[in-house]
């Protein structure tokens, strides 16, 4: 029997134009956990109670339609504090960990019991979107508990919000925190939207909710709009018009950045595909099938700590040589491996670049895998994404308020320690001295 009490929303990365994820909702408003409480006089508890045993619900049946979809659930606050225990039972080691929206309370959710339930998500493999950003959270929430993303609500999306819009996008920016926009309907909204900063976009106008966590048609034309009006493009030169060539005109030297501090790596993060590392090899192949978007297959232990990476072209290769299927579909994925390439989420965009570019060049666009302080696998950075950040030379952002003198380089701000593992490489027969990649 279909279970029709969720339904997907695509979410789109609006610099790729590409699906990052899909949002899971009650299929009918009254479901949702705010309409269910109301009135009924239940207590904080008890609404953390079903609320996380919704969410546990819903992400169970995203597995079922999908394992490797990303998903995002919405969670209330009360849930996070009270409940969030029942909450690891969505961090199957086989799945995509799910991205936790979480909403404003509903009874009581102090701040201080908050943002430490947050990093103790974080720390199990969550990554952690809020929302209700000036509504139920203030913005100073957001450079306290640095989710990986900021969603704004849908009001935020009509003509007059830009205000409030370049706002959030603007502490967010300095917190290393992707925006994403919901309930667009139009494209002068969506590029209003791209033009304050938001990364992410759901909406009418982009993909109406599914009963399955599927990508339905082609990329909508206004994303593709949108990609093709901000890539960078060269003007023809102009033919010189005879007469004394005119005097350039001054520009204003540029603000120098203050107290800039460097952004995290995990800004650019996407979810990670993921199997228990001991998963046979024919399965990884199915689930690259599944995700023809992925890079790559992440290994996880019973703790989701990464041990293992499968590149997609070289592990694809390998099944598909002389006799390749019968001798690797039914051997542990983890032979064929490479020892990932690990990032302290924290990471300065500079520090994980040298990571990217350290060892073994046969490497070079194998994705980083991202763990949290408890090791646990959070997501993946493509390299294309680090170059792609790195040519538009935006590497540090100033915090706001701060007013000391400005540091010098990237190198400026805050140094993050290196995790345990960051930069690990494997070291084949014939390889050269390999360069310990550093993390500042």
């Amino acid at each position: 029997m279909n279970d029709d009490r969720f339904t997907f929303e695509p979410v789109y990365d609006l610099h790729t134009a590409r699906v990052s994820g899909f949002s899971i909702a009650p299929a009918r408003p009254q479901d949702a956990i705010g309409a269910r409480a109301r009135g009924t006089g239940w207590s904080a508890r008890q609404i953390a109670e079903v609320d996380a045993g919704t969410a546990v619900s819903a992400v169970a049946l995203a597995r079922r339609l999908d394992p490797g979809a990303a998903v995002q659930v919405p969670v209330a606050a009360d849930t996070v504090v009270l409940a969030r225990d029942r909450l690891r039972a969505m961090l199957t080691v086989g799945g995509t960990a799910p991205m936790l929206e979480i909403g404003p309370a509903l009874a009581a959710a102090p701040v201080d019991e908050l943002v430490p339930a947050l990093a103790e998500l974080r720390g199990w493999g969550f990554r952690i979107a809020l929302d209700g950003i000036g509504r139920g959270f203030g913005l100073d929430l957001l450079l306290v508990a640095r989710p990986d993303v900021a969603v704004l609500e849908e009001h935020l999306s009509a003509p007059g919000s830009a205000a409030v819009v370049r706002a959030v996008c603007g502490v967010a920016a300095a917190s290393g925190v992707r925006v994403a926009a919901t309930g667009v309907a139009d494209a002068d909204a969506l590029g209003a939207l791209h033009a304050c900063g938001a990364r992410l976009a759901r909406g009418p106008l982009l993909g109406t909710p599914r009963a399955r966590p599927v990508v339905e048609g082609s990329t909508p034309p206004e994303l593709l709009s949108l990609l093709t009006a901000t890539a960078p493009h060269r003007s023809p030169s102009a033919a010189p018009s005879p007469g004394p060539a005119p005097s350039p005109r001054p520009t204003p030297s540029p603000a120098p950045r203050i107290g800039a501090v460097p952004v995290p790596v995990r800004a650019l993060a996407s979810a990670a595909l993921t199997l228990p590392d001991d998963a046979v090899a024919d399965v990884a192949r199915t689930a690259l099938a599944d995700r023809p978007d992925a890079g790559g297959v992440v290994l996880l232990d019973p703790r989701r700590r990464p041990t293992g990476y499968l590149e997609r072209s070289r592990f694809l290769l390998a099944m598909a040589g002389p006799f390749g299927h019968a001798l690797w579909a039914a051997k542990p994925a983890i032979t064929m491996a490479d020892p990932p390439r690990v990032a302290d989420e924290r990471m300065p965009l500079p520090a994980a670049m040298e990571v990217s570019l350290a060892g073994d060049r046969s490497r070079g666009y194998d994705d980083l895998v991202l763990v949290g302080p408890g090791g646990a696998c959070t997501g993946v950075v493509p390299v294309s994404e680090l170059w792609r950040r790195s040519m538009r030379r935006t590497d540090v952002v100033p915090p706001p308020g701060n007013t000391g003198p400005p540091n010098a380089g990237t190198g400026g701000g805050p140094r993050v320690a290196p995790h345990p593992v960051a930069g690990s490489l494997r070291r084949h027969p014939g390889d050269g001295p390999l360069r310990e990649a550093r993390s500042a």
